[in-house]
């Protein structure tokens, strides 16, 4: 199954193996465009302009909306699925209870009021990074909330993935570049002396 989501306010979700180019399923519940889309074995979660989060349970059939305010460009469930990681253009990435709506957390620090920004957290859900339209990537104690680390960027990057079981991520810039960063320090304690770029390479021109 593929999802797609648009400016025209739904998700479709297409069956790959299908003959048909035609959705299965429309979801059609977003009042403004849809920004981003992750899913577990069992739920859909959207995030839209609307500054709404939807959260669709496949198996019971229900939908759960929470109301962030904001615009969301990037919402993403935590490592345990038990919690949503959700950014917004106010400058806060705001980490929710996934079945009561509850703000269990939010971290501020970063610029974020015009791009589509991605945000994750560490495969142990340690802490929670996302990018910055200062051309950085900000990285939280998250129970804390308080910055851990800041890496340095050669570009503005829009979109981050972390490791599934390393303290490593990938960033993807405007320049065409991918920067895989391994990061010092026993997760990313105050005395870390930072990160580094290990690797990178250009994409090949469009």
């Amino acid at each position: 199954m593929l999802l797609t989501g648009g400016n025209d306010s739904t998700v479709r979700i297409m069956d790959l193996k299908a003959r048909s180019y035609e959705a299965v399923q429309i979801l059609g519940d977003a009042k403004d465009s849809i920004t981003s889309i992750d899913i577990s074995d069992d739920e859909i979660i959207v995030g839209s302009v609307d500054g709404r989060i939807r959260i669709y349970d496949i198996r019971m059939g229900k939908l759960h909306e929470d109301f962030v305010g904001e615009s969301i460009t990037n919402v993403g469930f935590s490592n345990d699925f038990q919690s949503v990681i959700v950014s917004s253009t106010d400058n806060t990435v705001r980490l929710i209870d996934k079945t009561s709506g509850q703000l269990l957390n939010d971290y501020s620090g970063h610029t974020h009021t015009k791009l589509q920004l991605q945000a994750a957290s560490w495969y142990d859900d340690s802490a929670v990074l996302s990018v910055c339209e200062k051309s950085k990537v900000f990285i939280w104690d998250l129970i804390g909330g308080g910055i851990k680390q800041i890496l340095e960027l050669p570009a503005l990057a829009q979109t981050l993935s972390v490791h599934p079981s390393r303290y490593q991520l990938l960033t993807g810039d405007i320049s065409g570049q991918i920067h895989l960063w391994i990061t010092k320090g026993e997760k990313h304690s105050e005395k870390a002396e930072g990160a580094k770029s290990m690797s990178c390479w250009a994409l090949p021109p469009r």
